[in-house]
């Protein structure tokens, strides 16, 4: 069985329900399947609506689950699970009632809809793209770091003169900050273009989130991150794409030579709207 992005959900999803299937890597062996035994027999050990929104994902797109990716860990969660195990993880595939051809199930993204927009800068630019960052910092960095001393540092790095070691800016780059704990904690106003990318800026939401482990190559998400950033990160562009357009959701590496965030940003990964 190759890898498959919807175990990788899977995965993500077991362990933060309390069951430990190994690397998240996409690849369905025995710890994953052992660790899926175990929430189909014993149930979430622990529950974030952000775990078992991860496990439904992963279940739509091997094609057992049909209901909403709402977070709640019922009996068609539970049924799902129960499917996939029969089926060793493979894919179900489903009949075309035109040709009795196999095409694997596939859930469809959600259509972006909005009544109003956010705008910034003179130009009232409307906000459409929304990128991630990282810190740039060693894993231990926030480690003796309150919240508050976390955005106040961050703020120093870009708004002191270059001669003392800042980049001279007016304000912190990013418009948000989220924490180790999950706290999001506002920096630059939203109606004000970022700081985040050089060439761009204009229309762009900036979100940092402070990583706990050194990052020295691309990797997953929570290979530097904890799963209440990443939680708390995605709650959040959810509420910032309620308010306004998000056509495109990226990492600061798709538009410079960075390894910022740490990760490729996989939209399904992180959304069930339709972005570029």
């Amino acid at each position: 069985m190759s890898m498959n992005p919807a175990h990788r959900l899977l995965q993500l999803g077991f362990k933060s329900l309390g069951y430990d299937p190994g690397p998240a890597d996409g690849w369905w062996g025995p710890d994953t399947a052992v660790a899926g035994r175990g929430l189909y027999k014993n149930g979430p050990i622990k529950s974030t609506v952000w775990a078992v929104k991860q496990f439904q994902r992963g279940s739509a797109g091997l094609g057992y689950y049909g209901g909403n990716i709402d977070g709640i860990y019922g009996n068609l969660s539970h049924l799902s699970l129960g499917e996939i195990l029969d089926a060793d993880g493979m894919p179900k595939a489903a009949y075309s009632a035109s040709d009795d051809v196999l095409v694997p199930t596939k859930p469809e993204l959600g259509a972006v809809q909005h009544s109003k927009v956010l705008r910034q800068g003179g130009a009232n630019t409307i906000i459409d793209t929304y990128c991630l960052h990282c810190a740039a910092v060693p894993g231990d960095w926030a480690a003796d770091k309150s919240n508050a001393e976390i955005a106040k540092a961050i703020h120093l790095m870009h708004t002191l003169p270059k001669s003392k070691g800042g980049r001279g800016w007016s304000d912190t780059g990013y418009h948000a900050i989220t924490c180790p704990d999950g706290e999001i904690i506002y920096a630059r106003p939203m109606d004000r273009y970022g700081a985040g990318a050089v060439g761009h800026n204009r229309g762009v939401f900036h979100h940092l989130m402070i990583e706990v482990r050194t990052i020295t190559a691309t990797r997953h998400p929570e290979d530097y991150f904890t799963p209440e950033t990443l939680a708390s990160t995605r709650g959040h562009f959810e509420q910032i794409a309620q308010r306004t357009p998000i056509r495109r959701l990226m990492g600061h590496r798709e538009v410079a030579a960075k390894l910022c965030p740490g990760f490729e940003v996989i939209d399904r990964d992180w959304t069930d709207r339709a972005v570029a």
